[in-house]
């Protein structure tokens, strides 16, 4: 009974703990996990993850780079390489590593992008995206 009373309170002081956590979450951590999301989404083709935190001026730029994508175009995986974060600003960029390839040539394809990002209303935006290195999409 003793052991049970122990993991009951042990479960309840990491929850408390990963609430506080999540309460005091600042434009940092936001960045962590917008980032994660949009590359996991852009990866599975969730474009309903995606879509909502591109800046609208290039939305439609965006998605003509991404279409076929989950179709055409498959990604096997999606890594985030660095993360450059300018406090003053609330700016950042990202670099992003894409392994994909074209179902039609089944060849195996890494591309490096850049995003940038702005911290606004509370929440990131990805302004632009471009070709660092490896093999245009």
């Amino acid at each position: 009974m003793r052991h049970i009373c122990w993991g009951v309170l042990l479960v309840c002081v990491i929850g408390m703990g990963m609430t506080a956590c999540g309460i005091a979450e600042g434009p940092r951590q936001k960045l962590t996990m917008a980032t994660y999301h949009f590359n996991e989404g852009l990866r599975w083709g969730r474009y309903n993850d995606v879509f909502p935190v591109v800046d609208p001026e290039v939305l439609d730029s965006f998605k003509a780079l991404h279409e076929g994508w989950g179709e055409t175009l498959l990604v096997s995986d999606a890594e985030i390489l660095e993360t450059v974060y300018d406090d003053k600003q609330h700016k950042a960029v990202v670099s992003v590593r894409f392994t994909w390839y074209r179902k039609s040539e089944m060849v195996v394809h890494s591309t490096v992008t850049r995003q940038h990002w702005e911290y606004k209303n509370s929440g990131w935006v990805m302004m632009a995206e471009e070709h660092l290195s490896g093999t245009p999409f």
